[in-house]
């Protein structure tokens, strides 16, 4: 009889508890959900998550797979049913209150009375307008949601497990002591195997750039894992290695399998160019170098806006404009007061807060190239979207980003503003260069999800 795999989405749960949007790990779980259930059947595949009421449900994999897109509404509500407000019953800058009423009540009041004095700075901090907030309350008065169907009713995990099944955790759980408590006594009473896919270990190598207790969060539950953690699975050889130096330094060494990530950009259905917002469109006007993540410390945002600057001072080349497309996290204090001093490099950087995967995709489309120049990545998802969508990079030559970047790409020293900016120069004023790595880039056989998920059954197996 063939295993019952169970999926762990409970990261995505408590992800879409606070966010509006998908990113980052996240996509990585559900593009491999849907990959997986479609090579082997959805029969045998399921999803299970640690509900808010502390019980360990499994719900069959088309739950997921049926959706035609990363749905925040129907994640949401397949998590919380009817606890969950809609987006589109969901006012501008207050996304991350949606399953908090109180909250959401409490600060809807307060950006009201920000728009009524006019203080355009307050919505601007969060990546809107007042002119969006009265649009959206406005447009509500003759608006009509479509109900989504009830909420899918779940199994014990506990009572559908059988001896040789196995539960994967996609995405880092930490927090959730009760979830590795329910694990370890999978494995101890039901002999579950459990598998736990790493896709890196920043919060304990790069402490510096975690905040808020999270570093230790996710050390302990690392820890914890080697209690009931059959198998390791790592996204990258960079991160395969400092997952097994930990392991031993913990004394518990275990063989650890890597699993690539794909080289790929989840493109939307084509739509309407009303889709894309009027910043969007004025970017596209224009030549302009692109940066995909969210903003913070770890990508060296920093370095890469002085090294544009450096850029802007060279007379003997036309620079032109940097477009940060990400999650304003604002953990980054010297970028934040350089964009503040330099009046946004006097235009030449833009910010674009949390673009949809549309506007995305014609960002990426639009851009001469894309940057990754960060300080420390387990993979690095934008360059291989980059590459996906025949646009090279100017990639940091450290940590897991060769693996992707490969020699389709332009590298630099992430610690050296001029090789930051020698690299990016490089690929402006060489336009031969550019599209020769462009060439070689459809040349390439670049890593699809299927691929991963193919390689990753085989690495549970």
């Amino acid at each position: 009889m063939a295993p019952t795999y169970f999926f762990d989405v409970s990261d995505i749960l408590s992800y879409v508890r606070t966010e509006s949007s998908i990113s980052g790990i996240q996509r990585v779980s559900l593009a491999l959900i849907k990959r997986i259930a479609e090579q082997a059947g959805p029969e045998n595949i399921m999803i299970s998550f640690w509900t808010p009421d502390n019980h360990y449900i499994a719900l069959p994999a088309s739950h997921l797979t049926d959706m035609p897109d990363f749905d925040t509404d129907r994640l949401s509500h397949m998590f919380f049913g009817s606890k969950a407000r809609l987006m589109e019953q969901t006012a501008p800058t207050l996304g991350r209150y949606r399953l908090r009423p109180l909250k959401y009540w409490v600060y809807s009041l307060v950006r009201h009375f920000k728009a009524a004095i006019g203080d355009e700075a307050h919505f601007s901090k969060k990546g809107s307008s007042i002119a969006e907030w009265k649009s959206y309350h406005a447009g509500r008065r003759n608006h009509t949601v479509t109900p989504l169907p009830p909420q899918p009713k779940g199994q014990l995990v506990d009572d559908l497990a059988r001896p040789g099944d196995q539960v994967v955790v996609l995405g880092a759980v930490f927090g959730l002591s009760k979830l590795a408590k329910e694990l370890e006594r999978l494995k101890n009473d039901k002999q579950v195997d459990v598998t736990i896919f790493v896709h890196d270990l920043i919060p304990i190598l790069a402490q510096e750039y975690m905040h808020g207790g999270f570093s230790h969060k996710f050390d302990s539950w690392l820890k914890s894992s080697t209690n009931y953690c059959t198998n390791y699975v790592a996204n990258s050889c960079h991160t395969r290695g400092d997952l097994q130096s930990y392991l031993e330094e913990q004394g518990t060494p275990k063989p650890v399998k890597v699993v690539p990530l794909a080289q790929q950009f989840h493109r939307p259905e084509k739509a309407e160019g009303g889709a894309l917002s009027d910043q969007a469109r004025q970017i596209l006007d224009h030549p302009f170098v692109l940066v995909v993540g969210t903003l913070e410390d770890r990508k060296n945002l920093l370095r890469l806006a002085i090294a544009w600057q450096h850029l802007c001072a060279d007379e003997t080349i036309t620079t032109p404009r940097l477009i940060f497309a990400g999650k304003q996290n604002w953990q980054s204090p010297d970028f934040t007061d350089f964009i503040r001093r330099t009046k946004s490099l006097d235009g030449m950087i833009e910010i674009v807060n949390r673009p949809s995967d549309i506007e995305l995709a014609a960002l990426y489309n639009g851009c001469l190239f894309t940057a990754m120049v960060s300080l420390y990545e387990g993979w690095g998802l934008p360059i291989g979207e980059s590459l996906s969508m025949g646009k090279t990079a100017v990639v940091a030559k450290s940590t897991s980003m060769p693996e992707v970047g490969g020699d389709l790409v332009e590298y630099c020293d992430p610690l050296n503003v001029e090789s930051i900016a020698t690299a990016c120069k490089a690929l402006i004023v060489d336009a031969t260069r550019r599209k020769a790595l462009e060439q070689h880039i459809a040349r390439a056989k670049l890593r699809t999800w299927d691929d991963v998920a193919e390689e990753f059954m085989q690495a549970l197996r």
